[in-house]
């Protein structure tokens, strides 16, 4: 074999040798880019699906009970106060696992004053959808003495300020991933207290980080 065949020759298996590792690095160029896509979707699917927080809305505040009761047999006289009423929170739950929440109470303030406490049972629903808990108060003959003045002028002008607080804590699950949320849901309301009729109410829901 000449001296410029044996060239050629080996020019020829360079080149087909360059040719096969162009050819293995594009493979393995489009092999990485197919990864970079499959995690790249599995991550955005895991966003998606990631627990969220629910979402919970006062919808309405019902006054049953209202009354102011006097003992003036002892020296100074003394207050007593019935009051029940009833607290309707729509919870959404926007994830598709289920999501529970613990046992709480609601408590009501008058002035500042704790009036009494409701239990809000356990409990829980399923994803994507939205259901009612109603938190029923009933407060028998709580002494009230020290805000006697105020009382008897509420009931002359008939406006009374109430204030309710209620603090639900729960989780939502994605198998062994737990998200735990902690809600504070507060009512100012202003009743008659002859009528019983709500005559303003404002109420805040806000997630405590």
């Amino acid at each position: 074999m000449s001296k410029t065949a044996r060239i050629e020759s080996k020019t020829a298996r360079i080149e087909c040798f360059s040719e096969e590792r162009r050819k293995k690095e594009n493979k393995f160029s489009i092999g990485r880019l197919g990864l970079a896509v499959v995690i790249g979707g599995v991550g955005a699917a895991l966003y998606a699906i990631r627990p969220k927080d629910p979402v919970f809305e006062v919808l309405s505040i019902h006054v049953k009970g209202v009354k102011l009761n006097l003992n003036t047999d002892t020296l100074i006289p003394l207050a007593f106060l019935d009051v029940e009423l009833s607290i309707s929170i729509k919870i959404t739950n926007p994830n598709l696992m289920p999501i529970e929440h613990k046992s709480t109470v609601m408590c009501i303030y008058y002035k500042g004053s704790l009036l009494g406490q409701a239990q809000v049972p356990e409990g829980g629903q399923g994803g994507n959808c939205s259901k009612v808990l109603e938190v029923p108060t009933k407060i028998d003959g709580v002494e009230v003495t020290q805000h006697i003045k105020d009382l008897v002028k509420d009931v002359s002008r008939r406006e009374m300020d109430l204030k309710s607080v209620v603090n639900i804590k729960g989780s939502a699950w994605l198998w062994k991933l737990g998200h735990k949320f902690e809600v504070v849901v507060e009512s100012e309301i202003k009743v008659d207290p002859i009528s019983l009729d709500v005559i303003q109410q404002e109420n805040r829901v806000h997630l405590e980080l």
